[in-house]
């Protein structure tokens, strides 16, 4: 079993970082941590992850809703404010679809695409933690993201805050499958929501991923969408190396990426049962 010791990122990719990156700015609170050709990286101000968008081009191919991301206020009140706010705003960011609020699994939300072809969800769970088992419910992943909460001046003028950057989501087959790879050889933490969904996180860090059996079989998306797993160190992140490249094919790896090192940290790219891509990096 590989031993991260953090969920520490996600990537998604885009058509024109142009259009997509003042989207995530503008409207979710994202601030820019990095930039270099082809891609940008981002981080919300109160969440310890980050968020890596690549440049794809016009041939990007376009992703479904149910592939998302999310980040959480506080209040119902604010998913109205929400919607609102980005649909006088629609035409000015390109947002090609913008869902009104509803409740759904526990949460008040709305989703949106932005001009990337990406979905965002904007999640409350205000009712569900008013319950007594509301925060322990699905690993605690609905109990707040952040230590303190940001106040309204520091997204100003739209009449909601976004917290945290909560989550991402990925495509299943076979949940009992999946939900292996991601215990046995990845080494996170699954939590079965319902019969065809699994949350999947790292117990040291709150952000999570919602895996979830599709109606069609995945297909599978670029390496620029994946979700990164950081290694104690260099030395470790070659063991994993080692070991998933002497019991892949068992272990249920559909590619292997070798290990390489951009100046700053080494990582490599391993493709699972249901051709999503992660990555596993050490500084």
């Amino acid at each position: 079993m590989i031993r991260p010791i953090a969920l520490a990122g996600a990537h998604m990719e885009c058509r024109w970082l142009k259009e997509t990156v003042p989207v995530l700015t503008d409207l979710l609170a994202f601030e820019k941590i990095h930039e270099e050709p082809g891609s940008v990286t981002l981080k919300h101000p109160n969440t310890d992850w980050s968020l890596t968008v690549h440049e794809g081009g016009t041939d990007t191919p376009a992703k479904k809703m149910l592939n998302h991301y999310g980040v959480r206020v506080t209040t119902k009140r604010e998913v109205d404010a929400a919607y609102d706010y980005l649909t006088s705003r629609k035409d000015e960011y390109g947002l090609p679809e913008i869902r009104p609020p509803a409740f759904s699994h526990g949460s008040y939300s709305l989703y949106f695409l932005e001009p990337g072809t990406n979905g965002w969800e904007i999640e409350c769970y205000e009712d569900a933690l008013r319950k007594e088992t509301g925060g322990i419910w699905v690993g605690g992943v609905r109990t707040p993201h952040w230590e303190t909460t940001l106040p309204p001046e520091r997204f100003p003028g739209r009449g909601y805050v976004p917290q945290a950057f909560t989550h991402g989501t990925l495509a299943s087959t076979d949940i009992a499958v999946s939900g292996r790879f991601y215990t046995e050889v990845l080494g996170l933490e699954v939590v079965r929501a319902r019969q065809q969904v699994v949350y999947i996180k790292h117990p040291e860090t709150k952000s999570y991923i919602v895996s979830v059996v599709r109606a069609e079989p995945p297909t599978g998306c670029s390496p620029n969408f994946r979700f990164s797993l950081e290694m104690e160190s260099p030395a470790a992140l070659a063991g994993a190396h080692r070991w998933l490249g002497s019991a892949g094919e068992a272990l249920g790896v559909r590619e292997l990426g070798e290990i390489q090192n951009d100046g700053k940290v080494s990582y490599f790219l391993v493709r699972d049962p249901d051709k999503n891509w992660w990555e596993l990096f050490a500084v």
